[in-house]
């Protein structure tokens, strides 16, 4: 099974986690990681490794940040290439709703990867022009 991290400024990865509970049941094998005021990026991305561990079992990790150029994002960057990991930033719901109801369906790490990148585009609609 594919693993996901959810690392981002502060607790919005802890909220994305809970609101797709709400509307799927389980989370399985998401882990989040909040970057805190005071923190520094060593030890984030120390932390990215450990989750990244917890959450590695074989078929590869996907890392959702925030934001494209903050710390969640450089350092999923860094460990992504390093680690032969995909790294997507600007995470909305409909990509982790996509990941959680994905995730069993025997996909590849690519086909998942796609999939959550079509449905964070698609999410995004501005609604009085519907």
């Amino acid at each position: 099974m594919v693993g996901l991290i959810i690392a981002t400024h502060g607790e919005l990865g802890k909220a994305f986690k809970e609101s797709v509970a709400l509307l799927t049941g389980e989370c399985k094998n998401v882990v989040t990681l909040a970057l805190e005021k005071n923190d520094n990026s060593e030890e984030f991305r120390e932390k990215m490794e450990e989750g990244i561990k917890q959450v590695d079992q074989g078929d590869g990790v996907i890392l959702f940040t925030d934001v494209l150029g903050g710390t969640p994002s450089n350092m999923a960057t860094l460990l992504a290439r390093k680690n032969q990991l995909y790294c997507m930033t600007g995470v909305n719901l409909p990509m982790v709703i996509e990941f959680v109801m994905s995730v069993s369906d025997q996909l590849t790490l690519q086909e998942l990867v796609d999939k959550c990148y079509e449905a964070a585009i698609i999410g995004v609609k501005i609604t009085n022009k519907l």
